[in-house]
């Protein structure tokens, strides 16, 4: 493990919207200690340059360049589709990486690569920021004051991308070809072909698109919450099948926690809804927790919880617990620093996401049933 208290060196690949929105502000703001963007790619040319020259980093529309610069420590990779084959590529230039979800959408490449990681001494962290929530760690704590636990309930009221990103002023271009867009989309859709060979009837827009696209930071939050149990998938429904649909669905899933609760995930694509809104609900026989989670792109929110807790004398106590500090996209980063300068434990690490992947693939098969 690297152990320096200097800035890590830091190559960005992917110039898009995460980057731009979250990434980049951070890295120039409250972690500005932590890290120096020192190389930055992008397919697009334009973007590339005019990202590079606004930050005084060397730029391309090359990742291999980045992957083969000496200078730089730890890569991140906010491309679009999976990003397991060019993490792999990182790892083996003995880079650190943090790559934004979806790791892999086939569990066996991400269990390969962890371990792969965990031999070479590199840090490897998937980007689900929603598991730094100190809300998510809170909760833990508390569960047991009100088990035993009989139920999770997460609701996501998810409106259209352009209501939630509209006003971010992210800096475009168009100069990518459509040869080079065909051979992305052709890669990606190998990819998902892959993953789901083996389970008919998948629809692979729904498993990329929403499952993978969204889903999976509902599966990572229970993860964090339960991170010792294996999550067990029941059955799920869609307002309507691939073919009669013109936006993405709504979806009703449903499992248990291995000898625990059982869960609900309601997913809701709703296109002219106002706003974006998540909460998590824990039941147990003495109580309630209660985790509403901030926008995605809400930058300065952390999410909140309220615990309702009965007493012996049968009374209801109600808190309201609201964290105060960096929020968790910025923790999710501060957490990657530590792991690489101390060897700190990874939370979000790619053998989760590839847990998360597994069941990503079972909710796919009993909605395509």
């Amino acid at each position: 493990m690297t152990q320096t208290a200097a800035p890590i060196r830091l190559g960005i690949i992917g110039l898009g919207l995460i980057t731009q929105s979250v990434h980049l502000p951070n890295i120039l703001g409250p972690l500005r200690g932590r890290f120096s963007v020192v190389h930055v790619c992008d397919l697009s040319a334009g973007l590339a340059r005019a990202m590079g020259e606004e930050l005084g980093a060397r730029y391309t529309s090359d990742a291999a360049a980045v992957l083969a610069d000496a200078e730089v420590d730890a890569v991140l990779i906010c491309t679009p589709g999976a990003h397991s084959e060019i993490a792999r590529q990182a790892l083996e230039s003995g880079k650190h990486v943090f790559a934004e979800k979806p790791y892999s959408y086939d569990p066996a490449i991400a269990a390969r690569d962890a371990g792969f990681a965990a031999e070479k001494g590199l840090v490897l962290q998937v980007g689900y920021m929603k598991m730094y929530e100190p809300a998510i760690a809170e909760a833990r704590r508390r569960m047991q004051a009100i088990g035993p636990l009989r139920l999770v309930r997460m609701t996501v009221l998810h409106p259209s991308d352009e209501r939630q990103t509209d006003d971010l002023g992210i800096k475009r271009f168009s100069d990518v070809t459509q040869d080079q867009l065909e051979a992305a989309r052709t890669q990606n859709q190998a990819e998902v072909k892959a993953a789901i060979a083996a389970e008919a009837g998948i629809d692979p827009v729904l498993f990329r698109n929403v499952l993978h696209g969204s889903v999976c930071h509902q599966t990572a939050v229970l993860r964090a919450l339960f991170p010792k149990d294996s999550v067990e998938v029941i059955s799920g429904h869609q307002d309507a099948p691939g073919s009669q649909r013109s936006e993405p669905p709504k979806l009703q899933l449903l499992g248990r926690i291995a000898g625990g609760p059982d869960w609900v995930i309601s997913w809701n694509w709703l296109t002219h809804f106002p706003d974006y809104e998540e909460w998590v609900e824990i039941y147990g026989d003495h109580g309630s927790l209660r985790i509403d989670l901030p926008p995605p792109y809400k930058k300065a929110q952390l999410a909140s919880l309220t615990a309702r807790t009965v007493g012996a004398d049968g009374q209801t106590l109600v808190e309201h617990w609201e964290p105060k500090g960096a929020n968790a996209f910025t923790q999710e980063l501060m957490a990657f620093a530590s792991s690489i300068n101390t060897g700190a434990p990874v939370l979000s690490d790619a053998g989760g996401a590839g847990r998360d992947a597994a069941v990503l693939l079972r909710l796919a098969a009993v909605l395509g049933s």
